[in-house]
């Protein structure tokens, strides 16, 4: 008898969390950069090796390891 109960708290318990993570999932506001380049957010191949190739440093330069620290 009262391992029905506790697994009833628990079963309850798990309904709670599950519906205050889903709330608070669906009622983030969605992030905007301001870094659209006009494309009225259609990401293409360009766009995705343009950003590539801003992250990373260029073949023609060269890191010292005291500089990677």
């Amino acid at each position: 008898m009262m391992n029905k109960k506790i697994l009833a708290v628990l079963f309850l318990l798990l309904i709670v969390v599950s519906a205050t993570v889903s709330y608070r999932v669906l009622n983030q506001p969605v992030a905007q950069n301001n870094q659209s380049n006009g494309s009225n957010g259609i990401i293409t191949q360009d766009d995705m090796s343009g950003e590539i190739n801003n992250i990373f440093i260029n073949e023609t330069q060269e890191i010292e390891i005291g500089e990677m620290v």
